[in-house]
C-alpha cells in the first residue's frame, strides 16, 4: 500500500484574509474588487425593479426639455445667428452703466453688455445679434466715393451674407489698380481695400458697427484705459450654416455608435445606449434653455464631449451584463442586469467623480467659455449615470421580453422556423 504523503505547511496555499482577493486572481479582477470596497459587499440596490416608475418619469423629463426648446428656444450665441461681438479691457475699475452710456447713440441694449470676471480693472462683452455690422449710410458714402470712376462705372455692388462687413465690387471697363481705388476712399476712416483673385472685382472691408462701437468707447471713456481685445462677426447665413453643422455632427455621432454597439455586443443593446445619449443631450439642452445661458459653438462641443463620455460608461455596464449573462445562464435577465448594475456602480462613481474633480478648476478659473462646457459637462454627467443605470439597461429588458415580435417586425421569424423544420 503507497501511502499518501501528508501536507505539510509549506504545501497549503496561502490563506486570503477576508474581504481581499486571492492572489491567483488577475489584477484586473483583484483592482475591481477593490473599487468595490468603497460601498458595503452586501450593497444590492433594486434598480430594475423600479425600471416602470423611472421609465415614466424619464420620458416626461426628456419631454419637457424638447418642448422647452421647441416653444422657448434657446439662447443662440451669435455663432449661429450671425452679429457682432466686441471684448473690451478697461485697466480701471468701469461699471456697466458708464459703458452703456457711452453706447447710448449706436442703439446697443442693456441686455447687450455682459461683464466677464478680471482680476485687474473690468473687461466686457457687448454682443450684437443678427446685426451684420454694415450700416446703409456707409454703403452709400462707399458707392459716392467709387462714383468718381464714372456714374455707371459700377456693375455690381453686393454686401457679402457671410461676413456681414466686406462688400463685392464689380465693375466695368479697364482694370483700375487698387492704389487709386484706395485714395478715392481714404476720406472715409476705417475703410480698406482688398484684392480679389476675379478680374475687374475687388472688396471693400467697411468699418460696420464694431468699429463705430470701439471708436464710442475709447472717446467716451478714454481715461479708462480702453482696450480692445477681440472683435468677431458673423454674417447669418454662415450663423445658420454652423447651426445646420452641428446638429448634423451630432446625429452622425449617435449614428455611428449605434452601429458600433451593434457590432460590439449585439443589437439588443444597441436601442438603449443611443436612448441613453438622447436622454442626457436632452436633459442638457433643457437646462440651458431654463438658464438662458448662451448656445454657441462650444455647447456642441460639450454634448459632443458627453456623448463619448456617457456612452463609455453605458459600454462598462454592457460588458458586465455579458460577462455575467455567459457566466449565469440560468439567471432570470432582469436579476442579471441588477447584479450587474450594482457590481459597477463603484466604478462609476470613481470615475464620475475624478472627472467632476477635473472640471471644477474650470468652472471657477477658465472664463466664460470654459465655464460653459464645466456645466454642460458636469450635468450631463450626472444624467448620464442616471440613464445608464434606468434608461439604457431596462430598455435592453424590454427588447429581450419582446424579441420575438421585433424579430418578427424585420422577417426573420420566418427564417428561424424554416431552419429548424431543415434536417
Amino acid at each position: 500500500m503507497s501511502e499518501t504523503p501528508s501536507e505539510t505547511p509549506s504545501d497549503r496555499p496561502p490563506e486570503t484574509p477576508p474581504g481581499s482577493a486571492p492572489a491567483s486572481q488577475p489584477a484586473a479582477r483583484r483592482h475591481q474588487d477593490n473599487f468595490r470596497e468603497i460601498l458595503s459587499q452586501d450593497v444590492n440596490f433594486d434598480f430594475v425593479g423600479k425600471r416602470k416608475f423611472f421609465a415614466v418619469f424619464s420620458a416626461f423629463l426628456v419631454t419637457f426639455c424638447i418642448g422647452l426648446f421647441v416653444f422657448v428656444g434657446p439662447n443662440w450665441g451669435i455663432d449661429f445667428t450671425g452679429g457682432t461681438e466686441v471684448q473690451v479691457h478697461f485697466t480701471s475699475e468701469t461699471s456697466v452703466a458708464e459703458v452703456r452710456d457711452s453706447l447710448t447713440s449706436v442703439g446697443v441694449g442693456d441686455d447687450a453688455i455682459q461683464k466677464v470676471d478680471v482680476a485687474i480693472g473690468s473687461r466686457y462683452l457687448i454682443r450684437m445679434q443678427g446685426a451684420s455690422g454694415t450700416r446703409p449710410e456707409e454703403v452709400e458714402a462707399v458707392k459716392k466715393a467709387l462714383s468718381a470712376f464714372g456714374p455707371d462705372w459700377i456693375e455690381e455692388f453686393r454686401i457679402d451674407a457671410e461676413v456681414g462687413t466686406r462688400a463685392t465690387v464689380i465693375y466695368k471697363g479697364d482694370v483700375v489698380p487698387l492704389e487709386k481705388i484706395n485714395a478715392a476712399l481714404s476720406a472715409m476712416k476705417g475703410v480698406s481695400v482688398q484684392p480679389s483673385p476675379e478680374d475687374n472685382t475687388f472688396y471693400v472691408r467697411l468699418p460696420g458697427l464694431a468699429e463705430d462701437i470701439r471708436s464710442h468707447l475709447e472717446t467716451n471713456l478714454k481715461d479708462r484705459g480702453t482696450e480692445i481685445e477681440r472683435i468677431d462677426s458673423i454674417g447669418p447665413k454662415v450663423g445658420g450654416n454652423l447651426r445646420t453643422a452641428g446638429l448634423v455632427s451630432t446625429l452622425l455621432t449617435m449614428g455611428l455608435l449605434l452601429v458600433y454597439i451593434g457590432f460590439r455586443f449585439d443589437f439588443a443593446y444597441a436601442p438603449g445606449a443611443i436612448l441613453c445619449l438622447f436622454h442626457d443631450a436632452s436633459i442638457v439642452l433643457g437646462v440651458w434653455v431654463v438658464t438662458q445661458m448662451e448656445f454657441g459653438l462650444p455647447m456642441v462641443s460639450a454634448v459632443l464631449t458627453l456623448v463619448g463620455y456617457s456612452i463609455n460608461d453605458t459600454i462598462v455596464t454592457y460588458d458586465r451584463i455579458r460577462e455575467n449573462s455567459e457566466r449565469y445562464r440560468r439567471k432570470q435577465l432582469p436579476q442579471l442586469i441588477n447584479d450587474s448594475v450594482n457590481q459597477t456602480l463603484a466604478r462609476t462613481i470613481i470615475t464620475s467623480s475624478a472627472t467632476a474633480l477635473a472640471l471644477i478648476p474650470f468652472l471657477f478659473f477658465g472664463g466664460p467659455v470654459l465655464q460653459q462646457f464645466a456645466i454642460a459637462m458636469l450635468v450631463g454627467m450626472v444624467a448620464g449615470t442616471y440613464s445608464t443605470i434606468y434608461v439604457a439597461s431596462p430598455i435592453m429588458i424590454l427588447i429581450k421580453e419582446n424579441e420575438d415580435f421585433l424579430r418578427g417586425l424585420v422577417g426573420l421569424r420566418k427564417k428561424q422556423v424554416k431552419d429548424a423544420a431543415t434536417p
